[in-house]
C-alpha cells in the first residue's frame, strides 16, 4: 500500500485509515468497485469494473492528471475519493471532485471526509475552483457537498446516459477556493 496520511473516526466511532491510491493497490482497487452494486455503478462515468479502466486510474495518477485518496478497513478500500486536474488550458486551476463510498459505510460521514481531504489537496495545488458533477437522484453526492461549501451552479436537462441507457439531468456544483 502506498502514502498512508492519518487514521479518522466514523460518526459510529470505528477507525479506518486515509491513504493515497497507488499502482501497488491495483487489485484491491478493482475489487472496490466490483463488489459495489450495479444499481450505485450505473452512476459512475467508466466502467470501473474492467481492469484497463483501472489501469487507466493509475497511469492518470502516476502522469500528474489526478489524485486520489482512498478509506481503507483491515486492509479493504471501503472509499475512493479522485481529484482531477486538466494540465493546461482554461481549466487548468479547476479540479473535480469524484467520490464512492461503499454501501456498509455510508451514513458514517466517510464521504464528508474523503470530500474534505480531497478540498485540502486542491488548496495545496492552488486551485481556484472545484467542481463536482452527479445525476439528479444522487442525492447523498450533494448532502455531502453543500455544508463543505459546494452549490448547484445549474441542471442540464437530460444530459447524461446512464450505463443503462437512461437519460438523466446533470446538476453541476461548484466551490470557489479563493
Amino acid at each position: 500500500m502506498s502514502e498512508f496520511l492519518k487514521e479518522v473516526s466514523l460518526t459510529n466511532g470505528k477507525k479506518i485509515g486515509l491513504k493515497y491510491l497507488g499502482r501497488e493497490d491495483f487489485e484491491s482497487s478493482l475489487e472496490f468497485f466490483r463488489r459495489q452494486p450495479d444499481s450505485d455503478r450505473v452512476y459512475l462515468r467508466r466502467d470501473v469494473t474492467d481492469r484497463s479502466v483501472i489501469e487507466k486510474r493509475i497511469e492518470e495518477i502516476e502522469n500528474g492528471l489526478s489524485t486520489v485518496i482512498v478509506a481503507v478497513d483491515e486492509g479493504r478500500i471501503v472509499g475512493d475519493a479522485l481529484l482531477y486536474v486538466a494540465q493546461r488550458g482554461w481549466f487548468r486551476k479547476t479540479g473535480e471532485i469524484r467520490f464512492v463510498v461503499d454501501v456498509d459505510y455510508r451514513g458514517l460521514g466517510l464521504g464528508t471526509l474523503l470530500a474534505r481531504e480531497i478540498f485540502m489537496v486542491a488548496i495545496k495545488k492552488g486551485l481556484r475552483k472545484l467542481e463536482a458533477t452527479c445525476m439528479e437522484t444522487q442525492t447523498g453526492v450533494v448532502m455531502v457537498l453543500e455544508p463543505l461549501g459546494f452549490e448547484k451552479e445549474g441542471v442540464l436537462k437530460n444530459f447524461v446516459v446512464d450505463l443503462h441507457g437512461r437519460e438523466h439531468d446533470l446538476i453541476l456544483l461548484g466551490m470557489h477556493l479563493g
